[in-house]
């Protein structure tokens, strides 16, 4: 996995094996995707997010990236909201995988609504 991660971060900052949580004090989602054996599943991702791979291997296509990706079993692999993915598996069984996504907290104080209508790239900082 080690290998992986240094080939997908030296693909750009959106490319890269997630190396903890993505928001670790927000609510967490989790959604288990099943990809059928010898067939394609596609998506695109409302949310970002981190694509966990089951126990099988899955091949990794996404939109706009020259590259595409054999995961092996126990790889993690962020994604980043509306991308477009494609997973597909060679193995003669379905293989699940999960995509684990955190929700953001609210801002609900005046400041922080405040910040963000007028310097909208500080509030992420926040």
């Amino acid at each position: 996995m080690e290998e992986l991660s240094q080939v997908l971060e030296g693909r750009g900052a959106r490319h890269g094996v997630a190396s903890g949580k993505l928001h670790a004090l927000d609510a967490r989602v989790v959604v288990y995707v099943e990809v059928p054996a010898c067939r394609t599943v596609s998506w695109r991702l409302s949310r970002d997010a981190e694509l966990r791979i089951g126990d099988a291997c899955v091949w990794l296509t996404r939109h706009q990236d020259p590259y595409d990706y054999w995961l092996m079993p126990g790889d993690v692999v962020r994604l980043t909201r509306g991308e477009r993915v494609w997973l597909s598996s060679e193995t003669e069984r379905a293989v699940e995988v999960s995509l684990t996504s955190y929700r953001a907290a609210p801002r609900n104080s005046a400041w922080a609504r405040l910040v963000a209508r007028f310097m909208p790239r500080e509030v992420n900082a926040l």
